[in-house]
């Protein structure tokens, strides 16, 4: 089964140029290296850019796992703290699981 969640992120006004060069990295790094990430997309919240919100979606628990022990990632993880006003990770739960899979197909056809 996906794990998916949402992290809420607030990042201090002064190291939003650094962290948003973070994240994007380990987003794409993740998704083209990793068979077990689905999507890690980053985004910033309209009129207040500070506000970043990123939907992560893993084929399963054991990726999730794999994802977190990456060097990409910890390179992101253990260089971000100090950017970070306030973190919160939001679990979801697709409303359609079993058609889950087929989100991004159209993406991927163009």
């Amino acid at each position: 089964m996906f794990v998916v969640r949402i992290a809420e992120i607030e990042v201090y006004p002064e190291w939003l140029e650094a962290y948003l060069a973070a994240a994007g990295t380990v987003g794409a790094e993740s998704v083209a290296k990793e068979p077990g990430v689905v999507c890690i997309f980053p985004m910033q919240k309209k009129g207040s850019p500070t506000s970043i919100r990123i939907v992560e979606i893993y084929r399963s628990e054991e990726a999730y796992k794999e994802h977190l022990a990456t060097p990409h990632f910890r390179a992101y993880k253990d260089g971000t703290p100090h950017m970070i006003k306030s973190l919160k990770l939001v679990p979801m739960q697709p409303l359609d699981p079993d058609h889950a899979d087929g989100i991004f197909k159209k993406w991927l056809l163009k």
